[in-house]
């Protein structure tokens, strides 16, 4: 450390007297004071480095636990970011399957409108338009109950009733359809009525008169017709002369001689009698259930058999026998299946007419009830 002289003050205000020569400085007080402040400025020093280490230190320290404290955070939010990034896959897909389910429902709702808008200018407010609607759902009514489920009445009052409103309506472009309509009613009253209660009460009679119809030779009946024999009592003692007449009509009524146009059968034995009755019942059961399902084929068959086995089994003679096999024959020549006109058309011009008046609210493809769609020909 080197050492510094403090310069002689000098004063410089003259004085009368001779210049005098300065006295020279304290050097020992003034290097003591420039060795004191060196060693100060020296432990300063030392003091601001181990300061200065122990800061460097501390922040390396707290580098070090940061850095622990980050990886720490780091390995703890790994789980929570995969659990976030599934959930937003998740809520990706989901927004995605929302997004199309609002866009289908955008869809239905604009064809709903559509559908909407094209009814009420279809119809209207007016009293015409609710008159045609009507008179196209009653058409419809009677297509359905006529071809589905082969109601007449039903589709009869509903044809009626689908001309008394345009019979009210008055208007001239509906002429067509009320003559077709005219049309529909005739065809439907030309159909053959079927009296399903009447044929089913007919065979209901035949099934409990199965147990009182006589099997053919199950019982004897002696040939009537025969001259009586006179007795003998009635012959006279005294006529000697008749007594071999009435001794050879005695025997000869012992023997007959019958003649018989087709080979005598054996007579049935119980058993089978009682199976002979039992089958023929189930035939005429079958008869009346393909009856009630309106199946003529089963009908007809099972009455046929039944005609076949009366007339093969039981006795022909029998009145009983006779009557109940004219009652078959004459109900199995019933058609309980008649077949049913189409009364589509009327419908059809309808809806054809709506068009030409209306062209500009022509329902569109996949909006329009079709006629094709509509029952039609003999089809349940």
């Amino acid at each position: 450390m080197n050492e510094t002289n403090t310069p002689a003050v000098v004063d410089e205000k003259p004085s009368a007297e001779a210049p005098t020569q300065a006295p020279p400085p304290k050097r020992s007080g003034s290097s003591a004071l420039a060795l004191v402040v060196a060693v100060l400025a020296l432990i300063v020093a030392i003091a601001l480095g181990v300061a200065a280490y122990f800061i460097w230190y501390q922040v390396q320290q707290q580098a070090s636990e940061q850095a622990n404290i980050k990886q720490g955070i780091g390995s703890r939010l790994d789980p929570v970011r995969a659990s976030v990034g599934d959930m937003e896959r998740k809520l990706g897909r989901e927004s995605e399957a929302l997004d199309k389910r609002i866009d289908s429902l955008e869809q239905d709702e604009r064809a709903l409108a559509n559908r909407v808008s094209m009814l009420a200018a279809l119809v209207g407010r007016s009293e015409t338009g609710w008159a045609v609607a009507e008179v196209e759902y009653l058409l419809r009514v009677a297509n359905q109950r006529l071809q589905m489920q082969r109601d007449k009445a039903t589709a009869l009052q509903a044809l009626k009733a689908a001309d008394a409103r345009l019979r009210d309506l008055a208007d001239p472009h509906y002429q067509g359809v009320r003559e077709q309509i005219a049309e529909e009613i005739n065809a439907i009253d030309a159909v053959p009525n079927v009296d399903v209660s009447g044929l089913s009460a007919t065979l209901d009679a035949a099934l409990k008169l199965v147990d009182r119809l006589p099997i053919e030779g199950s019982h004897y009946r002696p040939q009537t017709g025969t001259a009586a024999v006179e007795p003998a009592e009635q012959t006279s003692m005294g006529r000697l002369q008749d007594l071999g007449k009435v001794v050879w009509s005695s025997l000869s009524g012992l023997f007959r001689v019958r003649e018989h146009d087709k080979p005598v059968g054996p007579m049935l034995a119980p058993k089978r009698e009682y199976f002979l009755r039992e089958n023929l019942r189930l035939q005429l059961a079958a008869a009346r259930l393909a009856l009630l399902r309106e199946d003529p084929a089963q009908f007809r068959a099972a009455l046929d058999t039944a005609v076949g086995w009366l007339q093969r089994y039981f006795d022909p003679k029998a009145a009983g026998v006779r009557e109940q096999i004219e009652k078959l024959q004459a109900i199995a020549g019933t058609d309980i299946r008649p077949a049913l006109p189409d009364v589509s058309a009327s419908l059809r011009l309808l809806r054809q007419q709506l068009q030409l008046s209306m062209p500009q609210t022509a329902m569109p493809a996949d909006a329009a009830i079709g006629v094709a769609d509509e029952p039609s020909g003999d089809t349940p």
